[in-house]
């Protein structure tokens, strides 16, 4: 046993000694912080790879969002969340496989004809290249949402809903102290903060908050969702506010929960009390320029939708031209529009422009024949907003795990009337909007006529995070 000691060493300082000679001529790019980051975001997707269903999605929307944040090492993650997309819909797509309880359906294929639409239109792009590879990021998306992402709540679904409330608790709370603390708009304009806090972060807390058990999480939750209605009105985003509204009504009415709506204006006049009462300068400009700001954005004299009208012009214009197929999917061929947001997430401004709507954009990108199919993918989604709020109407019972994803995709939905993001795989908030849509696919009624069957509520709900598991 002893003689074979020295055998081991040797054996062990030759393989050291082997390896140091095989990456010794490469050590000068351990000095390069460009290299240094791709060992360490290599190493992150390794360990989130590790606990697929629990960690990736997480480290997906960290990705999105960093590179998305006016953050330190912004940059670093722009190229970055395109690897971790890419991994993420390729273990995931292994891992589908071998998952018997989830399958393809209607929804998820028509995903798959969508992404053949946006490459088609590539093929007639004057930006081919960017056509194709913006097409390509879509299929990346949607792979991953119809295999991988999926895994990440069934069978855990209890857990999965807690970790989204608590992610948006850290998010409406990190938020509050960047704008009002220090003074710092991590988002890059009013309409990003607005987005983000109604139509991504509002729905949620706000069933959180209602189904909440143990007085020290309702009112932490519910200081949570204050907040989120604050710096909606702080941004005076018309979208984020429409979304607020109509997810406060699906929830209200849906629920038979008429009082809640009366708390949620007395909710909404507290808050602008107290700006009144941190800043009464900034709410007397704000109440005497009120309609100015929220209503006609500083168009007046154009109408309500005024600050829309010059992007809808250009877009149906560029619909005319190119009628059928579209400029290709992400890119417009009328070059650099001077009036593009700052927190534009373009890979190329000389090829896009705003919209003012993700659904003419869409209709720019792939044309009148490439469209149908987003269309009928969108109808596909709202059929499963509306099969929620039928199960809502007939049983009162807010503990099925569908509704918070319904209010997200109905938000997310109306949203998109005015902002341009729906379809840009780039945007953090489309990533977000996707997969919550896929999941919801999965959890909701399989039938409205079926939910008639279960019985209504009782006033006290049953202890549990989620008394309703999914049905199919």
């Amino acid at each position: 046993m002893n003689s074979m000691k020295p055998l081991q060493l040797a054996g062990i300082a030759l393989g050291l000694g082997l390896a140091l000679y095989l990456v010794y001529p490469y050590l000068q790019y351990f000095s390069n912080i460009t290299f240094l980051g791709g060992v360490l975001l290599l190493e992150i997707i390794l360990v989130s790879l590790w606990k697929y269903s629990q960690r990736f999605f997480p480290l997906l929307m960290i990705a999105f969002l960093w590179a998305g944040l006016s953050v330190p090492l912004q940059g670093a993650w722009t190229a970055g969340r395109w690897a971790v997309l890419a991994a993420g819909a390729v273990v995931g797509l292994i891992l589908w496989t071998k998952n018997p309880r989830l399958s393809f359906g209607s929804l998820h294929w028509m995903a798959f004809f969508c992404v053949c639409a946006g490459l088609a239109s590539a093929t007639v792009s004057q930006s081919s290249r960017m056509a194709f590879l913006k097409a390509l990021s879509l299929f990346l998306l949607f792979t991953y949402c119809v295999s991988g992402g999926r895994l990440a709540l069934v069978g855990r679904e209890d857990r999965f809903f807690r970790g989204l409330l608590l992610g948006c608790e850290i998010t409406v709370f990190g938020t509050a102290v960047c704008y009002l603390g220090l003074g710092r708009d991590i988002w890059g304009n009013p309409n990003s903060l607005g987005a983000v806090m109604g139509a991504a972060l509002f729905p949620i807390l706000l069933w959180g908050w209602h189904t909440s058990e143990g007085p020290v999480v309702k009112t932490r939750r519910l200081a949570a969702l204050a907040l989120c209605v604050y710096l909606i009105l702080f941004s005076m985003a018309r979208a984020g506010m429409a979304s607020v509204a109509l997810v406060c009504f699906f929830f209200g009415v849906g629920l038979q929960q008429y009082k809640l709506l009366v708390k949620g204006v007395a909710l909404a006049l507290v808050l602008i009390a107290a700006i009144g009462v941190l800043d009464p300068a900034a709410l007397n400009k704000k109440a005497g320029d009120l309609s100015d700001a929220v209503l006609y954005k500083g168009h007046r004299n154009e109408g309500l939708l005024g600050s829309r009208k010059t992007p809808w012009e250009k877009t149906i214009a560029s619909i005319k031209e190119h009628p059928f197929f579209g400029t290709g999917y992400g890119t417009s061929s009328t070059g650099v529009d001077p009036g593009s947001p700052a927190g534009t997430t373009s890979s190329n401004v000389e090829a896009t422009r705003e919209h003012g709507s993700s659904y003419m954009a869409i209709t720019e990108w792939v044309g009148l024949l490439g469209v149908l199919p987003f269309a009928a993918l969108l109808a596909m989604t709202a059929w499963n907003v509306w099969k929620v709020f039928a199960w809502m109407k007939r049983t009162a019972n807010p503990r099925h795990y569908s509704i918070p994803l319904a209010m997200a995709v109905l938000a997310g939905l109306v949203h998109a009337i005015f902002e341009d993001w729906l379809f840009a795989p780039g945007y953090y908030l489309c990533v977000y909007f996707w997969f919550l849509a896929f999941l919801l696919d999965d959890v909701a009624p399989a039938a409205v006529g079926a939910a008639s069957a279960v019985p209504r509520a009782p006033r006290r709900w049953p202890a549990g995070f989620g008394s309703v598991v999914p049905n199919r």
